[in-house]
């Protein structure tokens, strides 16, 4: 019954949407940004309310909720209203020689009606990013909030700030459990934009396939943060600390487990208790600047990792149900790598403040371990040495890359944000958002005149001779010469036709006398 309820409330706004769009309302500029500029109400008027539905549903601080939450989503619609009007530009791309006289270009066009499904980790940050870059592109929108089961009081504040800000006509927020979300699967779109974890993902993939629909992934992974003995080890541990448990350590590009050189471990871990201890106390469940769990089955799935990996938890490990509490917890398996690998805290993505740890003695063991496991979201490394970042960077594949620093990638729009392999497909903020929403449609243009006849059959031998000469691969800067060459005899053709012979070749004469003075000075 729920499962047709929420079929019936798809269809009916998919086929408003599907209205909206065939009447060209969203092509137009003047739209765009007004939409943009909704959204933008929205984050400040609706700031106070959203940032007390992530303190409830995740025990996020308000300055947490509203710096790695609304903030960024503001910072994402003032780019795109800054930009937009340039994006959406056609792009003016070179003409090869058969195709001269003539003009190529590609225009973007918006895709159509697309779906976007947020992620409750970041409930706002991971909904509403993606919407910034359909609105911008010209689409109709239905955004799947996440689910009642998990953050509940956030996914109902985006609904109801959803519905009193934006045009319902074109952009509609939908919320629900399981049920909405299979709803929404089987309906055709023009591209889907998931978040969330691989086994979802691979859902989502599967139905959009059905339709032909195209799919952007933002999925998860385990991805590793190494400590070189060359790092600062005091700001590495700041930095490290500050990513892997904020909150609470449900962030899918956190650095999810620890590699450090065995040389300097002891006193980076050290030092990682000195950060936990200055952020969060030495009682972080006090801490109003600590997270919780989502709800009791994470809860109890992290802490029957904690229950498996007991006698390596080297600090913290405490929990409380009651309140979905998890303490940062270091488990520190030494050089041990066969118990590491073998561990429950490495079988998955952690999603949790617990952070396993690895001594290493070459980088080659590193490299080696990061390239035998599934692609990850990031990959961290803290390291003043240039030949270890170049190894790092050269030797492994991820999503994104980041020296001396984690997480701070997803504060520059200038940086596509995306996953490869298990860890997801395609990319987004800033103008890559607007590309993942638009359909690169390619233009060629060509004017009725100078038609060559050699490109019609029958075929001489001459004329066979010329295609070979013109089809014939070039280097970049022969065809440079060809293009010069071809542009001077269309402009001979235009003065002659014009009667400006007499004043063409005087005007060339000056200038090549001016230059010839030009190089005698």
């Amino acid at each position: 019954k729920e499962q047709n309820q929420a079929v019936q409330v798809v269809t009916e706004v998919v086929k408003t949407l599907r209205a909206s769009f065939a009447s060209k309302k969203t092509l137009s500029l003047s739209w765009r940004l007004s939409q943009l500029r909704a959204l933008q109400k929205l984050c400040t008027e609706g700031r106070d309310q959203l940032c007390a539905a992530l303190k409830k549903d995740l025990h996020k601080s308000i300055p947490e909720g509203y710096f790695t939450e609304v903030n960024l989503v503001e910072q994402e619609i003032q780019h795109a209203i800054d930009c937009v009007s340039e994006w959406m530009c056609p792009e003016k791309v070179s003409t090869n020689i058969l195709n001269i006289p003539g003009k190529s270009y590609i225009c973007q066009d918006p895709l159509g009606v697309v779906l976007v499904i947020g992620a409750w980790n970041y409930p706002v940050n991971l909904s509403l990013l993606p919407v910034v870059g359909a609105i911008a592109a010209g689409n109709c929108v239905v955004l799947k909030v996440p689910s009642e089961k998990y953050s509940a009081a956030s996914s109902h504040a985006i609904a109801v700030l959803f519905a009193k800000y934006m045009d319902k006509s074109c952009i509609q927020a939908v919320e629900g459990d399981r049920h909405m979300t299979q709803a929404v699967l089987t309906q055709r779109w023009d591209k889907i934009f998931f978040t969330g974890g691989c086994y979802v993902g691979k859902m989502v993939a599967e139905a959009a396939a059905k339709h032909l629909t195209p799919v952007t992934l933002e999925l998860g992974g385990k991805s590793p943060c190494i400590v070189d003995k060359t790092a600062n080890l005091k700001v590495a541990a700041m930095r490290f600390s500050w990513g892997a448990f904020m909150n609470a350590g449900q962030t899918c590009i956190r650095p999810d487990y620890l590699l450090v050189h065995s040389s300097v471990a002891t006193q980076f871990i050290k030092e990682v208790r000195g950060a936990i201890e200055k952020m969060y106390t030495t009682q972080p469940k006090k801490s109003e600047w600590f997270g919780r769990l989502i709800n009791a089955r994470a809860h109890q799935r992290v802490v029957e990792v904690l229950q498996k990996d007991k006698q390596y938890i080297k600090y913290g490990g405490e929990f409380d149900e009651s309140d979905l509490y998890v303490a940062p917890t270091i488990l520190d398996f030494g050089k041990d790598t066969n118990a590491f690998l073998g561990s429950a805290a490495m079988q998955d993505e952690i999603f949790a403040p617990v952070i396993p740890v690895l001594y290493y003695e070459s980088i080659d063991q590193i490299i080696h371990l990061i390239t035998t496991n599934e692609k990850p979201l990031a990959c961290y490394l803290f390291s003043n040495d240039s030949h270890i970042q170049q190894r790092v960077l050269k030797e492994t594949s991820s999503g994104c890359c980041v020296i001396n620093d984690t997480m701070m990638q997803m504060s520059n729009a200038g940086l596509p944000f995306g996953g490869v392999g298990h860890s997801g497909m395609g990319s987004y903020h800033g103008k890559y958002s607007f590309d993942c929403f638009t359909h690169k449609k390619s233009v060629l243009q060509r004017p009725f005149y100078l038609d060559a006849p050699i490109r019609y059959p029958p075929y001489s031998n001459i004329q066979v001779k010329i295609l070979e000469f013109l089809q014939k691969p070039k280097s970049k800067s022969t065809i440079r010469l060809i293009q010069l060459f071809l542009f001077c005899v269309f402009l001979l053709a235009f003065v002659r036709h014009k009667g400006l012979v007499s004043q063409f070749l005087s005007f060339l004469a000056n200038l090549l006398e001016k230059l010839a003075q030009f190089l005698q000075d």
